[in-house]
């Protein structure tokens, strides 16, 4: 700054001298202005030392406010880390504790083409789910989820898990007992709207239980014992029912774009000692009446449940099927047994793959290629799928007539994006003469809209 003042009354004397020819004859007047160029470089002088002056405070107030930024900065790198992907998630930056919440909201509408009996259009939340996750500790996680679908509640996944181990993961608390590919499947990932009619009659949801999974690249196993639902609660004399479960898988095949699975689990059941019955049944969506069911078995010992799972997936076409066959034994009488079995496939129109993970046996969630957006023209995933499924619990011989059920379903499946989804499925029911209404084969339209964090 001084260097430029003094460069400027130095011009300042040039251009005077040279504008004022006449006075460079005149000794006198050349000193006169000599003495007025001096005392306008001392004042030039003290304005630059005045301005040296405030700019040394300007630069250390600066320095003591970046001082105390980086200082705050730091605070919180070495503590919190904070992201959104899709929800908050508070994590430690040394990756120990974690804290997330997340949920699922899954609205549906359903439209019956009735035939013997009269069922009930309805709209409703089929699940409205809110919980939290995270970590304690590095090696601990947890999860605490309920379900406030029909404005009720409802425990779901509340556990906590041991990850410190490299050959296994150990878990306690409410959530699924390890048994049947369809049923472990998230109902944020399944394919239909409701899982298979048969995996609704024989295969279970959330209860109080132990147990482990360990799984690599090409296979899973996971094995547990269960009590019973955390909403129940038994007279204080009777024993709970209580269930072995387990499963295991193996991919021969298990490359991106292209999955060969197979699988098979057990399940061992003993009922509670206060009735010491069982009933299976099953209904073709999520709300409304049983078309077929047992009804109450009673005087049970025990029953066994055995399933083989078998899927695929090619590029954009996917495939999956189960069986399963029920075992009951009785303390008198004829011990009755049933069955039954799906088949599916799906295919993608707009070119995604299904995702697997074969460390728990499962399909992932699918993820679009070009999310939906008017702006960039995205047009979302787009999904065509069928089904059939079969439900069989007849065993005259041992006079249970619970009917038989086979149905089909089609279904387009719009993924908006990595966290919405709209589904249709038209599903054609068939029912037998021993069905909870005879003959009843009514015709059911239903739509949803999903989002989930």
């Amino acid at each position: 700054m001084k260097k430029l003042l003094s460069t400027v009354s130095a011009a300042a004397f040039m251009a005077v001298a040279i504008s004022q020819p006449a006075f460079a004859d005149s000794a006198s007047d050349v000193a006169q202005l000599q003495k007025q160029v001096e005392l306008l470089q001392q004042q030039v002088e003290r304005l630059s030392s005045l301005v040296e002056k405030q700019s040394g405070k300007i630069a250390e107030q600066e320095k003591s406010i970046s001082k105390v930024a980086s200082s705050s900065a730091a605070t919180k790198i070495d503590n919190v880390k904070i992201s959104m992907a899709p929800s908050p998630k508070i994590s430690s930056t040394d990756g120990r504790y974690e804290f997330q919440p997340f949920g699922r909201v899954h609205l549906d509408y359903a439209f019956f083409d009735d035939d013997k009996k009269d069922h009930g259009d309805n709209a409703n939340f089929r699940r409205a789910r809110l919980g939290f996750k995270g970590k304690v500790d590095e090696d601990w996680k947890y999860t605490f989820e309920m379900d406030f679908a029909k404005e009720d509640v409802a425990f779901k996944d509340i556990s906590v898990k041991y990850t410190g181990l490299d050959f296994a993961d150990f878990q306690v608390g409410h959530f699924k007992p390890y048994f049947g590919m369809d049923e472990n499947q998230s109902s944020n990932y399944i394919q239909f709207l409701e899982r298979a009619s048969v995996s609704n009659a024989f295969a279970r949801d959330e209860e109080i239980g132990a147990g482990f999974r360990s799984g690599h690249d090409n296979w899973s196993v996971a094995a547990g014992v269960w009590n019973e639902d955390g909403g129940t609660d038994s007279s204080a004399t009777d024993d709970e029912a209580w269930t072995i479960d387990g499963r295991a898988t193996f991919a021969p095949l298990n490359e991106k774009g292209r999955v060969v699975h197979l699988g098979a689990g057990g399940s061992y059941r003993v009922p509670n000692a206060g009735s010491d019955n069982v009933t299976f049944s099953s209904k073709v969506t999520g709300v409304g009446a049983n078309l077929i069911t047992t009804s109450a078995i009673t005087n049970v010992d025990s029953s066994q449940i055995y399933n083989l799972e078998a899927a695929g997936a090619f590029d954009s076409f996917a495939a999956q099927a189960e069986y399963y066959i029920v075992d009951v034994n009785k303390q008198t009488g004829i011990d009755p047994s049933f069955g039954g079995w799906y088949a599916q496939a799906s295919y993608l129109l707009t070119g995604e793959t299904r995702p697997y993970d074969a460390k728990i046996g499962n399909f992932k969630r699918i993820k679009p290629s070009n999310p939906f957006s008017l702006k960039t023209g995205g047009t979302g995933a787009w999904e065509l799928l069928g089904r059939v499924s079969n439900v069989d619990l007849n065993d005259q011989g041992a006079g249970v007539t619970g009917g038989e059920l086979d149905d089909w379903t089609l279904g387009v499946n719009w993924y908006v994006n990595n966290n919405t989804r709209f589904m249709f499925n038209y599903i054609n029911a068939d029912t037998d003469n021993n069905a909870v209404v005879a003959d009843d084969d009514p015709q059911v339209f239903t739509i949803r809209a999903q989002v989930d964090f």
